[in-house]
């Protein structure tokens, strides 16, 4: 290999590391938000309130998952 193939190489497989990295930040952040959003929708006054925000909170939460899933699939 030459030392540019192998800097190359190098260099994806951090950018790689970083990314999955980046990703574990994300799943943290957006898995404090969707707590965050289901103890709203705990303490809301009247059910459809509470309906609604847990709705979202499981919309957000499974979305969240679907890009998670198929970032880390990339980044494998």
């Amino acid at each position: 290999m030459t030392e540019f193939n192998e800097t190359a190489t190098q260099a994806f497989g951090t950018g790689k590391e970083l990314g999955r990295k980046a990703l574990d930040v994300y799943e943290q952040a957006v898995d404090g938000f969707v707590q965050a959003e289901q103890q709203a929708a705990e303490a809301a006054p009247v059910d459809w309130l509470k309906t609604a925000v847990s709705a979202h909170a499981t919309f957000v939460q499974d979305l969240n998952a679907a890009y998670l899933k198929a970032a880390r699939e990339l980044l494998a």
